[in-house]
């Protein structure tokens, strides 16, 4: 049936008001000072990631941008006081990779799905981790470790930091994968493990690559491998588990930003092509990769790609190595 010309001029009058009001918001964007909710602790490696773009983006925006630490639950907290505000893109939630790819498969009452029920808006920076020994074990490489545990099942004694954190899927995604044994004790952060180390209490500890490479540079650590793809530019010399042939596929911590879910797109992208920018300026490029960071710019779309393909992932390797929900 064919709209009168009537019909038809509303209609159009209609799309262009649309189209107005979407140009008209993202040209206001931002109207009041952006909040940043980090589910991780003040003073980690993710607090210290988020407060870095939070003083570019207000640089950029000309108006605050606030940094508010919601902790508990791996993030869950966090991610669940940003999906219910309000979605205008002044509340934006900094996110990692155990929020949200790893949470809802552990947590019997996580109540979203981090592909789906946010709008995803850009990358920050993916860390592989950084498995390492002391100069007194005899480890000289990853392959070595899973040799001599494939030996002497669960006689080797690793650490891992918490439940569900990325040193302790680190570990177990490579057992898993290898079909070895770890004898595992668990630490509250990384001062604790390497001390747990140094004493000898256990053989190995996996980590973020920020805690470690002092203690590499004066020889208190050994690098064994990196969970990358490819070698790190922080640590040229140390090959991947890759190379190593003990993984086929990297393992990265990663770090993004995302909005509650119906954010306006012109806003999302707005916020995705700033954030790209800063993310590709040398100086701030640099201070990531220093630290063992790999930058990838990512737009919008092929975010929520990368963050539904690791939600996957996660929920096949954390099978895999038979960790279950809390």
């Amino acid at each position: 049936m064919s709209r009168t010309p009537c019909a038809a001029a509303l209609a159009g009058c209609l799309l262009a008001a649309a189209l107005c009001t979407g140009a008209a918001s993202a040209q206001s964007f931002p109207a009041r000072p952006l909040m940043i909710v980090n589910g991780n602790a003040a003073g980690g490696t993710p607090d210290i990631l988020a407060r870095q773009m939070a003083e570019e983006l207000r640089q950029a925006f000309g108006q605050s941008v606030i940094v508010v630490n919601r902790t508990g639950a791996n993030g869950s907290i966090a991610a669940e006081s940003v999906r219910r505000a309000t979605p205008d893109g002044h509340t934006l939630l900094f996110a990692t990779m155990t929020t949200m790819a790893v949470n809802p498969h552990l947590q019997k009452d996580a109540r979203y799905n981090g592909a789906h029920d946010f709008e995803p808006i850009a990358t920050q920076v993916l860390q592989p981790l950084l498995w390492a020994t002391t100069a007194s074990q005899p480890f000289k490489s990853l392959r070595d470790v899973v040799d001599q545990a494939r030996a002497h099942p669960g006689k080797i004694i690793a650490s891992r930091q918490g439940f569900g954190a990325s040193s302790h899927l680190t570990v177990a995604a490579l057992a898993g994968r290898n079909k070895i044994e770890f004898n595992l004790i668990g630490y509250t952060g990384s001062a604790d493990t390497f001390m747990a180390l140094r004493r000898g209490d256990v053989q190995l500890m996996v980590d973020l690559p920020q805690s470690m490479l002092p203690r590499i540079q004066n020889g208190d650590l050994v690098p064994l491998a990196v969970t990358s793809a490819t070698r790190i530019k922080a640590l040229p010399n140390v090959s991947t588990w890759v190379e190593q042939g003990v993984m086929d596929a990297e393992l990265t911590a990663w770090y993004v930003y995302v909005a509650p879910k119906g954010t306006p797109a012109a806003i999302v992208n707005q916020l995705n092509t700033e954030i790209n920018r800063i993310l590709v300026q040398p100086r701030f490029r640099q201070r990531l990769e220093e630290v063992g960071g790999i930058v990838r710019t990512l737009s919008p779309a092929e975010l929520r790609k990368f963050m539904a393909e690791e939600h996957v992932r996660w929920g096949a390797l954390l099978k895999n190595a038979n960790i279950h929900p809390d």
